[in-house]
């Protein structure tokens, strides 16, 4: 997979409008070097609606009218998140870019992935809904160990979860999408939705994630 990567997301993520140089230059040096190291991989199922222990109204809401449902796995590798590490003992400026900039591509790997499951379901004639990922809502990340296990990610991308529900390497994505014989939009993962929307600092500033 080829990443190509947003100036203006790496930059809003950075929490910058890039009417600064210095920043803009360290933005583009930090997309550059994500592209050079990240190694995306990924994996997705397609299962029975009862295939995890979903808990919460919001996930239910999301996969109404649908009766399979997809789960994807996506990760960037562990060089990113080396590379983070390291560069925090040089520059926080520059270790926060590379953060942006691997946020910004784990955003694409799961927009191209989505792409790739729309167009398989969309063969078949049926319809996807959107992505819904743990930590949304009130789906809780601790069904991160369940959704690893079932697309068997440790053996297959190397990815893992400690046993604090934190996805290792870190810059990755779990999500969930529904499956259905008919047009279904599912629940949207906007700022309502969002379990860290109290504390958001996007919205202090008026603006949001992306997600």
């Amino acid at each position: 997979m080829t990443l190509t990567l947003d100036r203006t997301e790496v930059l809003r993520y950075m929490g910058h409008q890039g009417d600064d140089t210095h920043i803009t230059e360290t933005a583009d040096w930090a997309i550059q070097r994500i592209t050079e190291i990240a190694v995306p991989r990924w994996k997705w199922v397609e299962c029975d609606l009862d295939a995890l222990p979903l808990s919460g109204k919001d996930i239910r809401r999301h996969l109404a009218g649908c009766d399979r449902m997809v789960v994807l796995c996506a990760t960037l590798g562990a060089a990113v998140d080396r590379e983070i590490r390291l560069t925090e003992h040089r520059s926080m400026l520059r270790a926060l870019a590379l953060d942006a900039a691997a946020g910004d591509a784990i955003e694409k790997v799961c927009d191209a992935v989505e792409d790739e499951i729309r167009l398989h379901f969309g063969q078949a004639g049926r319809y996807v809904t959107g992505r819904y990922s743990p930590g949304y809502g009130d789906l809780p990340i601790t069904i991160q160990p369940d959704i690893l296990t079932l697309c068997d990610t440790a053996r297959r991308i190397g990815l893992s979860v400690t046993q604090t529900n934190i996805l290792t390497p870190r810059k990755s994505v779990t999500a969930l999408l529904g499956v259905s014989s008919h047009p279904v939009n599912g629940r949207g993962r906007g700022c309502g939705t969002c379990s860290l929307s109290a504390n958001c600092p996007y919205r202090k500033r008026g603006t949001h994630c992306g997600a």
